[in-house]
């Protein structure tokens, strides 16, 4: 991520037909709701298709969408977007229950441009305002003089002006702009052009910033978007939005939290984040996504299903705003949304069942090692070993130390395992040797497998035997030759 993997590419765009300031948006808690027709394309049907509608922005929480749309291939960005994209416009499209949900879709800037003027656009906002959907564009709003040309953030004025006529001329209205991480980028970033500016001035400048677009779209609502990495935790957050507030006398929209979900504790910090906002009148929203490096719709919707329920479910946290995004590889699939591993499918889950979310933790393809008990050697800081073997890729176990360095599951039962799958935390790359061992509930851990070989972080090393190996309770991997820290992302212990 970066945005939390720094990549510059994300500008992404929102619009909507309600020109309301968000002081007078009405509240409503009740979910919208959309007719469900089959799917069509025919011209027979055209005269059936609902006329426009207001979007509903009081709407609490507030619900955004942003699939990656297809892109050319570039340096730092070898896929395309969701193959299925364009079809999400049609009158009938097989998303009528979720669109009837969400309230706002936001459209990437990169998309934009290269659609501007053209029937392909239009077509996008002409669907979008029948849905009653909110439409616009979050871009980085700080002009690079001196420092920050080629950094995430430094967009320039002049580019959301830009986005905000082609959006114009399609026949949409630009009522959100969500700033592309101007804070992170201009003050904590600290790579090649780095600006190392002050809170006070990235205040100053986005306030520019906001007079220029405004005189496109006058009542034009911005908010801002920042990555939870690196040195900027909830107390940086909060401040910035006290400092905003101090320098222009008057609050931002909304802040959206781009979580690294390597921070242990991320729903923590972003539970406090949102308590201040309340407290000062700010929303607080989170973007629920999956990995970059997730191989399969399943393993990116999934791990976003993990962090839906350790936020809500278990922190108790209900954003102001939830925002479905990728700009990742996947979901290839957005349509349809019958369909549990589709983007649109994910979210109809969610507003149906939250707790069917995640990995499966029972039948057929679960993973017996999901939240089980687990012992290990030392850990550093707060890498604890549970997080090996919490589902998320995007965590791990670091045992804060060289070889020999082991983690031990406790599976709750004896079971037949029929697979192994251990996903590599490791830097710098080189030769490991890891030990795989299983035991039963009260017999001696006898060797199962030896992987030995060049390894480097993101490597999936698979144990699948001939036939599956019974009586196993206890799993314990052992590391005994490593170039690196021991760590490992997840274990995955896959059942008969």
């Amino acid at each position: 991520m970066m945005r939390v993997a720094l990549v510059s590419i994300l500008l992404i765009v929102l619009i909507s037909a309600c020109n309301l300031p968000v002081a007078e948006l009405p509240v409503s808690s009740e979910t919208s709701s959309a007719p469900t027709k089959p799917f069509a394309t025919t011209e027979s049907q055209a005269t059936d298709v609902p006329v426009a509608k207001e979007p509903d922005l009081g709407h609490h929480p507030l619900y955004w969408f942003g699939p990656l749309p297809p892109l050319p291939v570039v340096e730092g960005r070898l896929f395309t977007g969701s193959d299925d994209f364009i079809k999400l416009f049609e009158p009938y499209a097989p998303w009528q229950k979720t669109s009837g949900n969400i309230q706002v879709f936001k459209l990437y800037g990169e998309w934009v441009f290269n659609h501007q003027g053209d029937a392909q656009l239009e077509k996008v906002v002409a669907d979008l305002n029948r849905r009653g959907l909110a439409i616009a564009v979050e871009t980085g709003p700080l002009d690079p003089v001196g420092c920050g040309e080629g950094i995430e953030g430094f967009a320039t004025v002049n580019s959301g002006l830009q986005m905000a006529r082609a959006i114009k001329t399609a026949g949409g209205t630009l009522h959100f702009i969500a700033l592309d991480e101007p804070y992170y980028f201009g003050h904590f970033y600290d790579g090649p052009n780095a600006c190392h500016w002050s809170a006070e001035k990235i205040a100053g400048e986005v306030d520019e910033f906001i007079k220029a677009v405004r005189t496109v779209f006058p009542n034009i609502i911005v908010g801002d978007t920042e990555p939870l990495a690196g040195p900027a935790g909830a107390k940086a957050y909060s401040d910035w939005l006290d400092t905003f507030y101090k320098v222009n006398g008057y609050h931002l929209a909304f802040l959206h939290m781009d979580i690294d979900w390597s921070r242990p504790k991320w729903n923590e910090e972003v539970k406090v984040i949102q308590e201040h906002g309340s407290q000062i009148g700010v929303p607080v929203g989170i973007i629920y996504n999956g990995n970059a490096a997730d191989k399969t719709d399943e393993d990116f919707l999934s791990a976003t299903g993990e962090r839906v329920k350790k936020l809500e479910l278990v922190t108790g946290v209900q954003p102001d705003h939830v925002i479905f995004q990728s700009w990742s590889d996947k979901p290839d699939r957005a349509l349809p949304e019958t369909e549990p591993y589709t983007f649109t499918g994910f979210i109809n889950q969610y507003f149906t069942d939250k707790t069917g979310l995640g990995y499966k933790r029972e039948g057929e393809g679960a993973n017996l090692a999901l939240g089980r008990p687990v012992r290990f050697s030392s850990q550093t800081g707060d890498l604890t070993g549970s997080l090996a073997v919490d589902g998320d890729f995007g965590t791990l176990w670091n045992s804060g130390g060289g070889p020999t360095q082991w983690i031990e599951i406790d599976l709750g039962a004896e079971f037949a395992i029929s697979e192994i799958r251990l996903s590599v935390s490791q830097y710098p790359e080189g030769r490991t040797v890891h030990q795989v061992k299983g035991r039963s509930a009260d017999g001696q851990f006898v060797l199962l497998q030896t992987f030995d070989g060049m390894t480097h972080d993101g490597d999936e090393l698979l144990f699948k035997p001939d036939a599956p190996l019974t009586g196993i309770r206890f799993i314990r991997i052992e590391t005994i030759v490593s170039p690196s820290w021991v760590a490992w992302r997840e274990i995955e212990v896959m059942g008969e």
